[in-house]
């Protein structure tokens, strides 16, 4: 009896151990397969003029983590938005994060906007009011689950 109760310990940590690595796997694999399109407007009225502050184009991180596009950083009635454009498009990932940075600092001095709305389109993310914007001079796309680059728009 004592052999079968350990057999059945054996197989109820086998076949969880399969059922939590599928879970990961689709979890971290499915984004590579599914395009989410975003197509966000900006709140803009006639007696508050938009100003662009800076913009620049994305550079992918490497051969797979792919980013085109531009990101603008906008003024509209006092508020500062970064502006992920139309012609915007990234691989997709489990845990994409828009982030202004200094330069190559990508563990401090970040700024995090929030979650990646969508692979593909325009986005908006608001900037906190007070934050001093000439002490960031780089949007990135970050994937916080594996700490990894997707890519970069130097604002210029």
């Amino acid at each position: 009896m004592a052999l079968n109760k350990g057999r059945r310990w054996v197989w109820a940590l086998l076949i969880t151990g399969i059922i939590a690595s599928g879970a990961f796997a689709w979890w971290a694999l499915s984004p590579l397969f599914i395009n989410n399109t975003v197509s966000e407007h900006l709140i803009q009225t006639t007696d508050a003029p938009l100003t662009v502050l800076t913009e620049g184009v994305f550079t992918g991180a490497d051969r797979f983590h792919e980013v085109t596009g531009t990101a603008s950083l906008l003024e509209i009635n006092g508020t500062r938005t970064v502006r992920l454009q139309d012609d915007f498009a990234s691989i997709n990932g489990p845990d994409l994060y828009v982030w202004l940075v200094k330069g190559d600092n990508y563990r401090s001095d970040t700024l995090e906007l929030g979650k990646l709305k969508g692979n593909k389109g325009s986005q908006n993310y608001v900037l906190p009011e007070g934050v001093d914007v000439a002490a960031y001079d780089r949007v990135i796309i970050w994937c916080k689950a594996f700490g990894v680059l997707f890519g970069y728009a130097d604002l210029a």
